[in-house]
């Protein structure tokens, strides 16, 4: 029991560096390019932050999957981890994520001495698409294969959520707070509807792959009332329609009014960045819900698999 609540935890705490990681990608390519040298700073510690966590979640991850693997304690598990290298898939895509965040490490040390240019923005998006990919072979999704169609759905699965949470948690933390103390209307309109965009176009993969997911893993619609996996699915779907609903206020009622009211200068204007600032907040919670029940489902036998 304790092994799994570490499990669970370590996960989250996995996936949601992954999120702000490749958040940092897109925001640097289009989302919203640091407005500053002070921005890109802060920025960089943002992902030194996300990088070290990943790093520690990732060797955990291979001791508690090595003591899973030879049966024994966690506290056992390290003369096994070399056969565990040697002799399991899970070893080599362990070996092959390792080598992945080496790449992520050059692109931040890129950044902090160089500036946010495309280039390794770019090569930071491939390094956390291809991260996405080796924590989905590595679960139930890739029992047949890397390639297969189902680890392919999930990977997308994976690669939606994470740009879609992520990006809410880098508003939240870096972008929004330096345009509004900024004090510029027009750029804090323009990036909140590119962030509005990328969820909108995020929500459709999640919900797509989201119900390919549950088509492969349910036996029938009465699995998610009746089995403890589909439980947690019902938890899951219920953070997600909240962060639905609140990219739905944001899409159709905060981010009009700041395009109307950006060349204004009013009360209602200054009120309006820090609506929205609290509303990424608490999605920014709900997200590490989403998080979590995700992870809780990938630790839970699937009734298709039972």
């Amino acid at each position: 029991m304790a092994d799994n609540l570490i499990h669970i935890i370590n996960a989250s705490l996995d996936r949601a560096a992954l999120a702000l990681i490749l958040a940092l990608a897109l925001a640097a390519l289009w989302l919203a390019p640091p407005a500053s040298s002070a921005e890109g700073l802060k920025r960089c510690q943002v992902l030194l932050l996300s990088l070290i966590i990943s790093a520690i979640s990732t060797f955990l991850d291979l001791v508690l999957r090595s003591a899973a693997l030879a049966d024994v304690a966690p506290s056992e598990a390290w003369r096994f981890i070399p056969r565990v290298f040697g002799h399991s898939d899970y070893g080599f895509f362990w070996q092959l994520r390792v080598g992945v965040w080496l790449l992520m490490l050059a692109t931040m040390l890129w950044f902090w001495r160089k500036r946010w240019s495309a280039l390794p923005a770019w090569v930071l998006l491939i390094a956390s698409l291809t991260t996405a990919l080796l924590i989905s072979v590595t679960g139930h999704a890739g029992e047949d294969g890397v390639w297969s169609l189902a680890n392919l759905m999930n990977w997308l699965h994976i690669v939606s959520t994470s740009a879609w949470g992520g990006a809410v948690m880098l508003y939240a933390i870096v972008v929004l707070p330096a345009l509004r103390d900024a004090a510029s209307p027009e750029q804090t309109s323009v990036v909140s509807s590119r962030l509005s965009t990328l969820a909108t176009g995020a929500l459709v993969l999640v919900l797509l792959s989201g119900l390919f997911n549950s088509y492969r893993q349910l036996n029938d619609i009465g699995d998610l009332w009746s089995t403890e996996y589909g439980e947690v699915l019902l938890i899951k779907l219920v953070f997600v329609a909240v962060m639905m609903l609140i990219g739905a206020l944001n899409r159709f009622h905060l981010v009009p009014q700041m395009k109307e009211w950006r060349h204004k200068q009013d009360i209602a204007w200054a009120v309006l960045p820090y609506r929205f600032l609290r509303l990424l907040r608490f999605d920014s919670v709900v997200y590490i819900a989403v998080l979590i029940a995700a992870v809780v489902l990938s630790t839970q036998l699937p009734p298709s698999h039972a």
